[in-house]
């Protein structure tokens, strides 16, 4: 028997709501959807027969988040007569046979650290374990917390590094310097799953597509960071992963009223039908819930599949820099003031950031370092004395207390400064 919207409706209902008066829905609620590349599997964690022989060198583990105003809460994910919500890989998703689990709150969390559990394949409502929150690596507050998922047990071979260390820059923050995972002030709720199952996250599979299927929990789901993002899953596979998705949010009190919806409903496109009624006053089309991996992305200048790229070569139009390339975030910079031969690297990241940004160093011999951070009229804002370093150190630089914008990190090595611009958000 299908799931019909009222039967959804009615199992993840709330309690009434304060009588506020409703204009109209916001149909901007839904803010983007955000796929993070979490790992990268390497040769190590492939070689792995605790959790699966299945997994194969270069996997890619991708999260996706919900990004919503604030205010507005997760209420549900699944398919429609009309709206399948489908999961997709042109190979096979990997699943942890070990203590992987179909649902992310069904995983214990003193399990993490064992082989690969931590990259299994498996939905969710904002859990990563049945202890832990997930959240984008770039707004985790506590890093890779030690005992969690580091140090791992090495897996069938016992490999004394143990598993997922390894740092492909394709994943961004590797997953031992941010592992996505966050204490919050309570445990991730348990989710409930209506109609068909999703075997390809229990059993490895091609995928799943099914106008038959929800994932929702009693109430509502809060986010446990600012910017308001709730993980929906987790997906690990070597081949083009794609997925399309039907979302329903929950209206914040302060907009709702005795004779309208609590509900705001997303759908990548919408028929005829869905228009029609009360309810169709609440549905929206957003065509980013549908994504492939291959997509054909624009370039910083905006031409599809163009080849200004992030780490190529461009003109930022200052005679005073050097070696100008695309950053991250595509902006074109060069180097002003960085010595020659200082014999270590600096990298900054993620950029944009939220509140910790992340300098590594590499290759360092003994200098003396600090950081600085300056607004773009040059007055200093933080200042942090590193001391003398040699080899490679990551620190965290605490941004929380600036607001959005345009800022400059100097990183002086020695005689020598290497000045990087970011963007905070």
């Amino acid at each position: 028997m299908f799931l019909h919207r009222s039967l959804l409706a009615a199992l993840i209902a709330i309690s009434a709501a304060p009588s506020f008066a409703q204009t109209s829905p916001d149909s901007t609620a839904l803010e983007a959807v955000i796929v993070e590349r979490y790992y990268v599997a390497d040769s190590s964690d492939a070689g792995d027969e605790d959790g699966s022989a299945q997994l194969v060198p270069g996997s890619v583990t991708y999260r996706v988040f919900l990004d919503m105003k604030d205010g507005y809460e997760f209420q549900y994910l699944g398919g429609f007569i009309g709206h399948a919500i489908t999961f997709n890989t042109t190979t096979s998703f990997f699943n942890n046979e070990d203590r992987g689990e179909t649902w992310a709150d069904a995983i214990n969390d003193i399990h993490l650290d064992k082989n690969t559990v931590a990259i299994d394949s498996w939905l969710a409502v904002g859990a990563a374990s049945d202890a832990y929150w997930g959240v984008l690596k770039a707004d985790d507050p506590d890093g890779a917390q030690d005992g969690v998922m580091f140090p791992n047990d090495g897996g069938s071979n016992g490999i004394a590094e143990g598993l997922l260390i390894n740092d492909d820059p394709f994943a961004g923050i590797p997953l031992t310097e941010a592992d996505g995972l966050m204490p919050g002030d309570s445990a991730p709720p348990a989710s409930t799953s209506l109609g068909d199952f999703p075997e390809c996250f229990n059993t490895s599979g091609p995928s799943f597509s099914s106008e038959n299927f929800g994932l929702a929990v009693l109430g509502s789901v809060p986010c446990p960071t600012p910017g308001n993002r709730i993980l929906i899953g987790q997906f690990t596979t070597d081949g083009v992963f794609s997925f399309c998705l039907n979302v329903w949010l929950r209206i914040p009190d302060s907009l709702v009223c005795d004779e309208c919806l609590s509900r705001i409903e997303y759908y990548p496109s919408l028929n005829a039908s869905d228009t029609t009624g009360l309810e169709g006053d609440y549905r929206f089309a957003f065509a980013p819930l549908c994504w492939s991996s291959d997509q054909q992305t624009a370039d910083c200048l905006g031409v599809p599949g163009g080849s200004a790229l992030p780490g190529t070569a461009c003109d930022d139009g200052n005679p005073d820099s050097a070696n100008d390339i695309w950053q991250d975030d595509c902006v074109c910079e060069g180097s002003i003031g960085i010595a020659e031969n200082t014999g270590a690297s600096v990298s900054i990241y993620p950029n944009p950031v939220n509140d910790l940004v992340r300098i590594r160093l590499d290759q360092a011999t003994g200098e003396a370092i600090s950081v600085s951070v300056r607004n773009t009229i040059g007055e200093q804002l933080l200042q942090v004395s590193l001391g003398r370093v040699s080899g490679t150190r990551t620190e965290s630089l605490d941004l929380s207390t600036l607001s959005g914008g345009l800022y400059f990190i100097e990183v002086t090595i020695g005689d020598a400064v290497h000045v990087q611009r970011i963007t905070k958000f």
